[in-house]
Formats: structure tokens, C-alpha cells, sequence
């Protein structure tokens, strides 16, 4: 019984999160300078009916939702959430659902792997750093990892296209596929394109994972339980594995469920360096064309997902951590 009253608790909370957001979401688009309809009509007709037919440029605005106090456009939004209704681009005049799901899938594409792969690279090298503190090999990796993750994503893209691409030519300069494969050849086009964008998540993503794990291995290492550990004989291979590792995995767990929110919006500059449509660069074409449905319901998007995460990671901290189960009533 306790167990449920922890999880409908924390389950509330990350609703009325999301229901913050989604209010938050709403005012700062509407508060974004321009009006929408220039774009949905382009600044000559825009301008056109303004003068000439402004009777017709109020249907318009009727027909978009755009018409009426704000109090009232939020409530046909939340109506238009509830029936999992997110309206209609103004650019490119598709469902938006229909939109952003086509492009979240090539952008998970990326994020998937890129995420499951630094994770390990992450344990690969925090573990040993963490336990190794202060030693020169240590604080050598530390130095170059803390300047792999300080270079910005846009920056590091555009290193490595130049390089890779331009003026060695061994890589693609831009786009998802080269066209005209199927089968096979298609899937080996993809990864060929897909391999640099990759290669910027993974070495971002790692350098993340690794300061992470690094920080919670220094932290426990000097525990006593670990000194119990060599005093019973054991080696250093199963110590850390067995007591060290688990025990830092906590905030490490937190760390890389965040980053399946974070990671779908934070492509979104290198998205656009490699040409990449995937759902950063759908909400970079947004945001320039004032497109509201997608950037409400992208952001909508993002939101539950890092909500979600965060959920998941609760979970596992109940099932990894007998001490969180004893503050909450043995859950």
C-alpha cells in the first residue's frame, strides 16, 4: 500500500510538471515577436489583406485558432491536447503529428545509440579514473575529456566535417542517404551518412558520462565498506565491481535517462550543420517560420519525455537501492 502512495505521489508531481510546462510552453511561443499569420501567408498577401481585405485576414485567424484572448486559445489547445489533436503546420501544411514523428525517428536514430554507446565508454573510463584519482595518467584523461566536453556541439561538427569530409573526402558532407538504395545498400548508405553526426553525440555524450562516474567513484572510494571489502581478501577487479561500481550508479543512472530528453532538442544546431531532418532541425524551421503547432507540440514532446525519464529512473533507484526503500516505508 505504501508502495502505491510513493508512486502516485511522485507520478502527480511529474504531471502537474508537465501541465506547468505546458502553460509556460503556451506564453512564451505567444509572446514570441511576430505575427504568425505573415508567415503562414507570406509578408506580400499578409500585408495584402491587411490593407485591403481585413474581414478575410480575421478568418484566417478564426480558422487557425488565432483569433479570441489568450485565455481562450489555451483552452481549445488543452481540448486540442486531451484528443491528441496538435493541429496543422503553418509551413508546411501537414498534421503535426504526422511530422514530428517522422522526424524524431531519424533523430532517435542517432540519440539511441549514441546514448547506449557512451554510457558504456563512460563506465569504461570514469570507473578507473574515479579510482585512480589524482594520479598524472588520471589527470592527463581528465584534461583531454574536460576539453572534448567544453567544445560545443556545433563547433566540434564543424571540425570534423571539414576534415573528414572536405578536405579528406572520406566521409558524406551532409544529408541522411545518398538515394536511389534499397535493402541492404540503403542501411549501409544510412550508417555511412549517420557515422560523423554519431560520432559528435558519442564523444560529447562520453565525456559527459565519464566527469559523472569519475566524481561518484572519487566520492565513495575512501568508504569504509570498501575497506572492508580488501580487508576480506577480495581483489581490486571485484571491488569495484561488486561495491564500488553499484554504488556510484545512482546519480550515473540519472545522468544518462536525462539525457534521452535532452538530446532529442540539444541536436539541433548539428542537425542542421549536416543537414540532418530530424526533430532538432524541424523545430530550428519552426522557430524561423513561427510555426506554433510544432513548436508547442515539440517541446510538448521533449517534456514528456525527460518527465518520463526522470520516472525511470526512480524506479530504478527503488529497485537498485535498498536505502531509498527504507526512507519510504520499505516500498
Amino acid at each position: 500500500m505504501e508502495r502505491r502512495s510513493y508512486l502516485a505521489k511522485r507520478i502527480c508531481g511529474y504531471f502537474l510538471t508537465i501541465f506547468l510546462i505546458l502553460v509556460f510552453n503556451f506564453v512564451l511561443i505567444r509572446i514570441m515577436p511576430g505575427d504568425p499569420m505573415m508567415y503562414i501567408l507570406g509578408e506580400e498577401d499578409y500585408y495584402d489583406f491587411f490593407y485591403n481585405n481585413p474581414s478575410y485576414l480575421e478568418k484566417l485567424r478564426e480558422m487557425y485558432d488565432l483569433n479570441g484572448s489568450v485565455i481562450h486559445q489555451f483552452w481549445i489547445y488543452m481540448k486540442d491536447i486531451l484528443h491528441f489533436n496538435f493541429g496543422t503546420s503553418y509551413h508546411y501544411g501537414r498534421p503535426v503529428l504526422e511530422l514530428i514523428l517522422f522526424r524524431a525517428s531519424w533523430t532517435l536514430r542517432l540519440v539511441i545509440p549514441a546514448i547506449l554507446i557512451s554510457a558504456v565508454l563512460g563506465i569504461v573510463g570514469g570507473l578507473p579514473a574515479g579510482w585512480h584519482w589524482g594520479k598524472k595518467r588520471e589527470q592527463c584523461s581528465t584534461l583531454l575529456v574536460t576539453v572534448l566536453h567544453t567544445i560545443p556541439t556545433y563547433c566540434l561538427s564543424i571540425i570534423l566535417l571539414s576534415v573528414f569530409s572536405y578536405q579528406l573526402g572520406w566521409l558524406p558532407q551532409g544529408n541522411m542517404v545518398s538515394g536511389g538504395k534499397s535493402g541492404i545498400a540503403y542501411v549501409l548508405d544510412m550508417l555511412w551518412h549517420m557515422l560523423l553526426p554519431l560520432l559528435v553525440l558519442i564523444i560529447y555524450r562520453t565525456s559527459y558520462d565519464y566527469l559523472i562516474l569519475r566524481s561518484s567513484v572519487r566520492e565513495i572510494k575512501d568508504e569504509p565498506y570498501i575497506i572492508t571489502a580488501f580487508s576480506k581478501g577480495l581483489t581490486q577487479r571485484k571491488v569495484l565491481l561488486r561495491h564500488v561500481l553499484p554504488n556510484a550508479f545512482l546519480p550515473y543512472i540519472t545522468a544518462i535517462f536525462m539525457q534521452f530528453g535532452a538530446a532529442v532538442a540539444g541536436t539541433m544546431t548539428m542537425e542542421v550543420i549536416y543537414n540532418w531532418s530530424g526533430m532538432g532541425s524541424l523545430i530550428y524551421e519552426a522557430v524561423n517560420h513561427r510555426d506554433f503547432p510544432i513548436l508547442q507540440t515539440a517541446f510538448l514532446i521533449i517534456a514528456v519525455f525527460t518527465v518520463l525519464a526522470n520516472l525511470i529512473a526512480d524506479l530504478i533507484y527503488i529497485c537498485v537501492d535498498p536505502r531509498i526503500r527504507k526512507e519510504n516505508g520499505d516500498i
